[in-house]
């Protein structure tokens, strides 16, 4: 099994908004590519001075299915992101497969 990890930074004066827009638009959109069999979806326990963190966690079955969803599928979900959120929402993305 391999994870595709992104963890996003929000601002917090839009966290609920994002949290919702993350729950009825990203991550529909990103299940609707058939890539991945579950996912996670986290809140960070951070400091109170640190801005709201969150990871979302997608499970492929193979690694050729996530290489597809990287070459193919995620560039147009990050532009979706990124239009809808500007520097309001900073991400970064890590591959790991899962060891045990």
């Amino acid at each position: 099994m391999h994870v595709y990890n992104i963890s996003f930074q929000i601002a917090p004066t839009l966290q609920s908004q994002w949290v919702e827009w993350m729950k009825n638009k990203l991550i529909p959109i990103i299940e609707s590519t058939g890539c991945f069999d579950d996912h996670k979806f986290y809140e960070l326990a951070v400091d109170v001075d640190q801005a709201p963190t969150y990871t979302l966690q997608l499970f492929a079955p193979t690694s050729e299915i996530l290489a597809k969803f990287q070459e193919e599928l995620s560039p147009s979900i990050m532009e979706e992101l990124a239009n809808t959120w500007g520097d309001q929402c900073f991400h970064f993305i890590t591959t790991m497969q899962i060891v045990n």
